[in-house]
């Protein structure tokens, strides 16, 4: 039987943490995972109308939803300030997801790009015909989710339930969650070229893990990756990996532009004040001074 894993994992393309996650699986849950369910669960059911005839109004709902994700809550200022987050947030993606007008919602989906021992799991927050949507609850945009739904929609549509060009948005709730108004968003057009990039991408890295080449890629996941104290190279490549933070901080600072030829990866040679930065393959990264060091 294939080995499932989700597409949040392959954000680390590391090699070595596949193995690692296969041979001792980390239960990462934690407050911030379990509130994110909490919204998406709470999302689903107003998108769907899954709850009428069940509760009176949507707040009524949020707090079956909590109440339902944190065995034990108490109804308290606290508590009665995440309902509101929550129904503030879902109300956000609501108004957001109305301009679009998605078909289904929490769409689960796998594919396995070819490898017969893995199949990468996902679900699609809201889609339609041309159309994916993940909803986020924090505010922070990154790169890599926008990988995350690239890769999405390559699966979907190899397994025909999306025709491209599509529209692909990361929608961010994180300021609707205190603030109430609108979300914010990451929306941009995906056509058939950009996925058979993303499709051969995923396909030689998968390969690259089946094959037992499971050496370690430094990246800027490392200082979080909950294999780390395992790592042989996460502790010596501190450094490495200290300046590769300082990297991307300064790019981001500087609003420096990166060509993606592929999820997660950036062509050439990027510049800063302090480091230069290498592609060498197709999967890591080589950061050293200028000076040579």
């Amino acid at each position: 039987m294939a080995r499932r894993i989700g597409v949040t994992s392959l954000i680390y393309w590391c090699p070595l943490y596949l193995d690692y996650s296969a041979q001792l699986p980390i239960e990462t849950t934690g407050v911030a995972d379990q509130f994110g369910s909490a919204v998406h669960e709470l999302i689903y059911r107003i998108l769907s109308g899954d709850h009428k005839g069940l509760f009176d109004t949507e707040e009524d709902l949020a707090w079956s939803v909590l109440l339902d994700s944190f065995p034990g809550a108490v109804i308290s200022p606290l508590t009665e300030q995440v309902v509101s987050e929550m129904l503030n947030m879902a109300r956000a993606a609501k108004s957001f997801a109305e301009r679009f007008s998605p078909e289904q919602f929490e769409v689960k989906f796998e594919y396995g790009f070819g490898n017969e021992d893995l199949a990468i799991i996902g679900i699609a927050d809201a889609l339609g015909e041309n159309l994916v949507l993940d909803w986020k609850t924090g505010s922070f945009m990154a790169e890599s989710h926008r990988q995350q739904v690239k890769i999405y929609a390559t699966m979907l549509w190899r397994l025909g339930l999306l025709r491209l060009p599509a529209t692909l948005g990361v929608v961010y709730l994180g300021k609707a969650a205190s603030q109430g108004g609108e979300a914010e968003s990451n929306v941009f057009e995906f056509n058939e070229e950009e996925a058979l990039v993303v499709e051969d991408f995923v396909e030689r890295f998968l390969q690259q893990y089946s094959s037992g080449n499971v050496r370690p890629r430094v990246s800027d996941h490392c200082s979080f990756c909950p294999y780390g104290r395992w790592c042989q190279k996460t502790v010596k490549d501190l450094e490495t990996n200290q300046a590769l933070h300082e990297l991307w901080r300064l790019q981001e600072r500087a609003g420096l532009i990166q060509k993606q030829i592929a999820p997660g990866f950036t062509e050439g040679i990027h510049l800063t004040e302090d480091f230069v930065v290498e592609k060498k393959g197709s999967f890591y990264l080589k950061v050293r001074r200028k000076n040579g060091t």
